[in-house]
């Protein structure tokens, strides 16, 4: 099993763990897993090209769902909505639905299974409105893999970037 299966398994874990009703408030990712795998956040820092964390949530509001909110990218790396790690070539993003009653979604692009699409919720109402913003969001997931896939050389330049740390 790969690192990348490992941490996409702790993740889910950390997730199925939490008690029904209750927010994530907990990391997903710890300050251990951080230095592990070297993980990092990636903001709208020119070091990781134009503006790329507000591109994706743009991209993510302008085709699923305008009101989809994203974590402010903060010191720990686990906060951060788009998450890079090198080790791996791993990418994971990630925001909540609220209208779908806060359903949490992420993305990863990198699993054995080839569907890193997961959502959480508690609740939510299969109504025909619902079942279209999830079929958006499953369609956007699949653009979203694809695109990143097909741009490696996007995933190997903060790699790169990386490594000249």
């Amino acid at each position: 099993m790969g690192k990348e299966d490992l941490t996409t398994r702790k993740i889910l874990d950390n997730i199925r763990g939490l008690q029904e009703g209750k927010t994530i408030t907990k990391n997903l990712l710890t300050e251990e897993d951080e230095k592990e795998r070297d993980a990092i956040a990636i903001t709208d820092d020119p070091k990781f090209g134009d503006k790329v964390l507000t591109n994706q949530i743009e991209q993510f509001r302008m085709s699923v769902d305008g009101g989809a909110e994203f974590a402010k990218p903060s010191m720990k790396v686990a906060d951060c909505p788009l998450i890079y790690m090198p080790s791996t070539g791993n990418l994971i993003f990630s925001g909540t639905i609220p209208r779908l009653n806060n359903l949490k979604f992420q993305f990863v692009l990198r699993t054995n299974t080839g569907n890193g699409c997961f959502v959480w919720a508690d609740g939510l109402i299969l109504s025909e409105e619902n079942m279209r913003t999830i079929e958006k969001l499953f369609g956007f997931w699949k653009n979203w893999e694809y695109q990143w896939n097909s741009q490696s050389a996007d995933l190997e330049m903060l790699g790169n970037m990386i490594d000249e740390q």
